[in-house]
C-alpha cells in the first residue's frame, strides 16, 4: 500500500484567519483507497520551512500532496520553492494559456499575460487540470532508491481541491503508481449516548477483542457519540466476517445506541430516510441559529424533503411567526419545554410539513441561572398526530454546545422519521 503525507501551506492558516477544510475531505476520500494517509503538516509561507518539510515527508511517504500557495499574489511561493527544490525553472505552457483564455472568456473577460503567472509552469513537471479554478495543479515524479516518489501541488481553495482530487489527482496517481483496488472493506458503526470508555471498559469489556477476530478495530469519539470503525480484509470470507461482527454487536444492548451503520453523516441519513418515506421536514431554531438547517441543506437533494427553517431568536419572532403564547414565555421562559412545544407546533403549521423540530436553549457563556444553567436545551417535535417536548442538559463552550444541541435534535428527528407511519 502506498503512503501519503499532506503539506498545508499558508500563514493565514497558522494565524487562525481561516480553517483548513481539506484534510478531513482527503482522509475520508482515501479511506477505501490503496493509499494510507500517514501525516499532515501545516507550514508557513517560508522557503526553507517548506523544503525541510518536503524532505521529512518523503522519509515516510511515497506521495506528498501540497495544498496552497499557488495563487497570483507575492505570498504564493509554492511554485518557486518547488522549482528550487527540484532544480528546475519556469517555462510558458501554451496548453495552460489556452485553458486560461477559455476560462476568462467563460467569465466574460479577456486574459492577458500581465494578469497572472499561472501559465508559467515548472519544467519537467506534469500539468494537472483545475476544473473549478485558474491555478493548475503540478506533479513531479522522482525515484529514490528504486522507489517511485510523487509530489503534487494543488490550490488550497476547498471547492477547487476537492474536485481536483476526485477527478484529476487520484486518477493520475492510480496510473502512475499502478494502484490496485483496496484490499480492505470498512464497516462503520455509529453510536450515540455512551462515552467511549464506558462502551469498551465498563459495559462491554470483551467487545474490542471479540471484534478483532474478524477486523481491525478503531474507535473515534465525536460530538454525536462514538464511531466504531472495522477494517475487514477482502481476501477472507468477507460476508461471513460481516455477519459475525453484527452477531457480536447484537449479542449486547449496544444496538439501542446505534443510529447508523455506514460512513454517511447524520444529515445524509436523515435526508435519505425522509426521501424513502416521502416525508417533509422543517425546523424552528433559536439557540442553534440556523446551524441545523445548514447541515441538512449541505446535502445534495435535501430540497425534496426539507421545506424550511424559522430562526426565531427573539421572543417577538417566536410569538409573531411561530405563534408561541406570550403567557407561555412569561410563565415558563423562552428556554422551557413549554416554549419548545409551541415552537415545534407552530413551525409544523407555518411550514406545512409532516415533522417539525424546535430548539431553544442557553449556549452561554452568559444567560444561565441556578434553575436553568448554561447548556440547558428544550427540544420539541411535532407531527399531525402528536407534539412532545423535553428538556436536556449539556456541557461545553458556546460553539460546542451549539453543535451538541443541533446533533441531539437531529438524532431525535432521525428516530421520529424511522418510526413515522
Amino acid at each position: 500500500m502506498s503512503t501519503l503525507s499532506q503539506i498545508v501551506i499558508g500563514d493565514e492558516l497558522l494565524s487562525g484567519k481561516i480553517d483548513d477544510l481539506n484534510m478531513k475531505f482527503l482522509a475520508k476520500f482515501l479511506l477505501d483507497k490503496p493509499i494510507q494517509f500517514v501525516n499532515s503538516y501545516f507550514v508557513r509561507d517560508d522557503e526553507d520551512t517548506i523544503k525541510n518539510t518536503i524532505d521529512h515527508a518523503f522519509t515516510t511517504s511515497d506521495i506528498i500532496l501540497i495544498t496552497g500557495g499557488l495563487g497570483p499574489t507575492e505570498d504564493d511561493i509554492t511554485k518557486k520553492v518547488l522549482c528550487d527544490y527540484f532544480k528546475t525553472t519556469l517555462e510558458e505552457r501554451n496548453n495552460i494559456k489556452k485553458d486560461l483564455m477559455d476560462k476568462y472568456r467563460f467569465l466574460g473577460k479577456d486574459w492577458e499575460l500581465s494578469i497572472s503567472n499561472y501559465h508559467k509552469f515548472p519544467k519537467n513537471a506534469e500539468y494537472i487540470l483545475n476544473p473549478k479554478g485558474l491555478a493548475p495543479g503540478i506533479m513531479f515524479k522522482n525515484e529514490v532508491d528504486g522507489q517511485k516518489k510523487i509530489l503534487i501541488a494543488s490550490p488550497g481553495v476547498p471547492r477547487e481541491f476537492q474536485v481536483m482530487l476526485e477527478e484529476e489527482i487520484y486518477p493520475q496517481l492510480k496510473v502512475s503508481l499502478s494502484l490496485e483496488s483496496d484490499e480492505q472493506e470498512y464497516m462503520h458503526i455509529r453510536t450515540h449516548g455512551i462515552p467511549e470508555e464506558e462502551i469498551f471498559n465498563i459495559r462491554y469489556p470483551k467487545l474490542w477483542k471479540e471484534l478483532e477476530k474478524y477486523a481491525k478495530v478503531s474507535s473515534l469519539p465525536t460530538l454525536t457519540g462514538v464511531d466504531i470503525s472495522l477494517r475487514i480484509k477482502r481476501d477472507v470470507d468477507l460476508q461471513n466476517n460481516k455477519d459475525s461482527i453484527l452477531k457480536i454487536i447484537h449479542s449486547t444492548d449496544l444496538p439501542k445506541s446505534i443510529w447508523h451503520i455506514g460512513p454517511e453523516s447524520l444529515a445524509e441519513v436523515i435526508v435519505q430516510k425522509a426521501k424513502e418515506k416521502n416525508i417533509t421536514i422543517g425546523f424552528a431554531e433559536s439557540c442553534t441559529g440556523g446551524l441545523s438547517a445548514s447541515k441538512i441543506t449541505d446535502i445534495s437533494g435535501s430540497s425534496s424533503v426539507f421545506i424550511g427553517s424559522i430562526t426565531a431568536y427573539a421572543n417577538e419572532v417566536k410569538m409573531n411567526i411561530l405563534r408561541v403564547k406570550e403567557q407561555t414565555l412569561i410563565k415558563y421562559g423562552a428556554v422551557s419545554k413549554q416554549t419548545a412545544f409551541e415552537m415545534a407546533s407552530g413551525a409544523r403549521k407555518q411550514l406545512n410539513v409532516d415533522i417539525s423540530i424546535s430548539w431553544t436553549g442557553i449556549a452561554g457563556p452568559g444567560g444561565g441561572s441556578d434553575e436553568k444553567p448554561v447548556g440547558s436545551l428544550g427540544i420539541g417535535i411535532s407531527t399531525k398526530e402528536k407534539t412532545s417536548s423535553k428538556m436536556y442538559q449539556f456541557k461545553g463552550d458556546r460553539l460546542r454546545l451549539k453543535e451538541k444541541f443541533s446533533n441531539h435534535g437531529l438524532l431525535l428527528l432521525l428516530k421520529e422519521i424511522e418510526n413515522f407511519n
